[in-house]
């Protein structure tokens, strides 16, 4: 089967919630959402919009809009509105153009689409969409096959191919791509024409894309891995989603009918649930679900014509109702509106534009500017300097008006010179005196000599006498005592040590008596010098 792409398996911290489709063939399904706690709602962004957003599905004969107005604060109420084209070549051939913007202006008109976020999705017989997934490497040795590939894609028909992809992790080692390939020179057309009808596109995707983020919502599907048949163009396009990821887009040759649906099927069903067990590497439950929708009675049709032959249980998409995020009619619910409101339905949730295969990327243009902003857009740089230029302009002329009227600028100047000469002569003479006192000073400085005997004796044990107490210089003190006990000499040294103003303590030596049982003791003290004598310099002022 040609068309398969590759999926890596869902990371560890996907939402697993296996769903069980009931049903055999021929039995129409409706998915009701069951009523949650708030505790196991799914989080929503804090960024979802509070205002009415639109999502716009273009067939090649419908234009379908879905219309999302807010009810509160996270629910909203949608409608849905469409309009046929009357050509039987439809909207996008050569020479149709005005009738598509005039569908659109018409729609626009209607319901007051103006300067709102729109959703645009294309129908899978405009595009085609490429899934890649595995590592880092493989990814990108992939991508960069398919872009060799994509000028080729003759089934878009000739002319130059433009894409649109996203890329992100599944977990720490699977990166997972999506592109999506269209015509040049389509979606150019289909891009003007938004612009003349004056809607504000937010990006443009394959509808396939949109319908396996839709399904893969956790309270409906979840990760059991579903095939899906889009019945709403003008041929059968089929893919296969899993936890809201797109996994393979198959667009059969000759599936322009149910019966050719079922005969392009016939035969790789086994091939395909092969596939998905490969890629989601048993992770998940197996391929055996089908879901269809389309205009009018082709899912019937499909449903008959398949039956039981394939292997699956098809069953009838109509659009999920979903309590916590909308509210929608039952007439709006026709299988038919799905691809429409998987259009609006990332707008609701708060999708980032950075995970949307977006086929505007490479024809986008910046909107169109009203001409007092096209006027400020060309002339602000000559604004800006103009600006830079006056403001030195000024700053210059001011200072020469005051020089220029300054007539004794020199006079005034001169003397300031002689009264700052005059004042550091003034001090320098006192500098010179004072730097005379400080050598005075340093050379008559001597201790407190009474202060410091004062001390000393006060220190001295009870049973130590002082003898002799002399001064030999400045610095130096030599004293004589007598102890009753030779070991209250070390008592005594040790004492004078811890005076304030001793430097050093040495003990010159002791000396018995003979006529009593006391001993003499010599000790020499070294106290504190004389502060050292500095010279005021002239930049100490």
């Amino acid at each position: 089967m040609k068309g398969f792409a590759a999926l890596a398996a869902p990371s560890s911290t996907d939402v697993i919630n296996d769903h069980d489709l009931k049903g055999s063939a021929g039995t129409l399904v409706t998915m009701i959402d069951p009523i949650r706690t708030p505790h196991n709602r799914p989080a929503r962004p804090a960024d979802a919009p509070h205002s009415r957003c639109f999502g716009l599905r273009i067939e090649s004969h419908l234009l379908q809009v879905a219309i999302a107005t807010p009810i509160d604060d996270q629910r909203f109420q949608i409608e849905i509105d469409e309009i046929e084209s009357k050509s039987t070549t439809g909207w996008l051939e050569t020479g149709e153009q005005e009738n598509f913007v005039e569908a659109l202006i018409d729609l626009v008109d209607r319901h007051n689409m103006h300067r709102h976020p729109v959703a645009v999705s294309l129908d899978g017989d405009f595009c085609v969409t490429r899934i890649t997934t595995g590592t880092v490497d493989d990814v990108n040795r992939e991508l960069s096959t398919l872009a060799q590939r994509i000028p080729r894609y003759l089934q878009l028909g000739p002319g130059e191919k433009v894409t649109g992809s996203t890329r992100r992790k599944i977990d720490a080692t699977t990166d997972y791509a999506v592109t999506g390939v269209v015509n040049r020179s389509l979606i150019q057309l289909i891009y003007d024409s938004l612009r003349l009808a004056d809607i504000e596109v937010t990006w443009v995707e394959p509808s396939l894309v949109g319908l396996a983020r839709l399904i893969g919502q956790p309270t409906l599907w979840g990760d059991q891995p579903i095939m899906i048949a889009d019945g709403t163009g003008k041929r059968w396009d089929v893919g296969i989603a899993c936890s809201g990821r797109l996994l393979l887009d198959y667009r059969p040759a000759n599936a322009d009918s149910e019966q050719g649906l079922t005969r392009a099927l016939d035969g790789h069903i086994a091939r395909l649930k092969r596939f998905c067990h490969k890629q989601l590497r048993g992770n998940s439950s197996e391929l055996d679900s089908m879901l269809i929708c389309g205009n009018g009675n082709k899912p019937a049709r499909a449903l008959a014509a398949i039956g039981d032959n394939l292997g699956l249980k098809p069953n009838v998409l109509q659009v999920p109702l979903l309590p916590e995020l909308y509210e929608i009619a039952d007439h709006d619910r026709r299988s038919q509106c799905v691809p429409a409101v998987a259009t609006v339905y990332p707008l609701l949730t708060g999708v980032s534009a950075a995970d949307v295969p977006d086929l505007l990327v490479q024809v986008r243009r910046a909107p169109d500017l009203s001409w007092p902003q096209q006027i400020i857009r060309q002339f602000w740089p000559v604004a800006i300097a103009a600006l830079v230029l006056i403001v030195p302009y000024g700053l210059v002329t001011k200072e020469r008006r005051r020089h220029a009227g300054s007539t004794d600028g020199r006079a005034s100047l001169e003397s300031e010179i002689v009264a700052s000469n005059i004042k550091f002569t003034h001090l320098a003479s006192q500098r010179e005196l004072f730097n005379h006192f400080r050598a005075i000073r340093q050379q008559t400085w001597e201790p407190n000599w009474s202060e410091m005997l004062t001390h000393i004796t006060k220190s001295l044990p009870s049973s130590a006498k002082l003898n002799e107490f002399r001064v030999e210089s400045s610095d130096q003190i030599s004293m004589d005592g007598t102890v009753m006990e030779e070991t209250v000499v070390y008592e005594v040294v040790n004492t004078l040590r811890r005076l304030p103003s001793v430097t050093q303590v040495a003990l010159r030596g002791t000396t018995p008596e003979r006529d009593s049982q006391s001993t003499r003791f010599s000790i020499s003290l070294t106290t504190k010098s004389a502060p050292k004598s500095t010279t005021t310099g002239a930049g100490d002022e």
